[in-house]
């Protein structure tokens, strides 16, 4: 690379690491490391999983750069989307290996504490699952105006800047959105995970 990486912005390093060079790969790391961290940490509520799972994410953008399009956003929104649904699925698989109820010692904590925690532990997986499926039933548009607000807490403005689409629109797109989580009664679930 000719110019240092340092110099370029996210978008111009997301070309480079499509040629496949490591500097590019190492710059985006420094600069948003911590922020899939947190998400992963959010989603997956284990340290050790958490910073696996941020590796493997950087390694899936490597692999995957031709994928980024920026003409449908910028790079730092398709890296918190690859985080946000790695995670996900991260978790998904998790669970299905019930990961969470043999090594977690706060599930163990709940268990010695009583029913009712028990009981709201499995209420909490459940809402999660419930949260996730209402999510891949939005449209793009209202998935992305949610996690912009949500989990990068950008504001109305901010996120039509992000999206190229005007005020009207993103507000469109998010109260929509809304509208279809409330009705599916999932909305406070969404405002209890708003920082990722």
């Amino acid at each position: 690379m000719s110019v240092e990486p340092q110099s370029l912005d996210d978008e111009d390093l997301m070309a480079s690491l499509k040629t496949g060079n490591q500097e590019a790969l190492a710059e985006l790391f420094r600069r948003y490391s911590r922020l899939v961290l947190s998400i992963a940490l959010r989603i997956l509520r284990d340290a050790g999983e958490a910073e696996e799972t941020t590796q493997d994410i950087f390694l899936f953008l490597f692999e995957r750069a031709a994928n980024f399009d920026r003409s449908k956003g910028d790079a730092k929104a398709w890296i918190v989307q690859v985080a946000y649904h790695r995670s996900l699925d991260r978790q998904d698989y998790l669970h299905r290996r019930d990961f969470y109820s043999g090594t977690d010692f706060e599930i163990h904590a709940d268990t010695l504490a009583g029913p009712h925690d028990v009981e709201r532990e499995v209420a909490s997986r459940q809402d999660r699952e419930r949260l996730k499926q209402a999510f891949e039933s939005l449209s793009d548009k209202q998935r992305r105006t949610l996690e912009l607000f949500f989990f990068e807490e950008l504001d109305f403005k901010e996120i039509a800047e992000r999206l190229g689409e005007s005020l009207e629109n993103v507000r469109h797109y998010y109260y929509r959105a809304i509208q279809k989580l409330r009705k599916d009664g999932l909305i406070a679930k969404l405002k209890d995970n708003k920082k990722p």
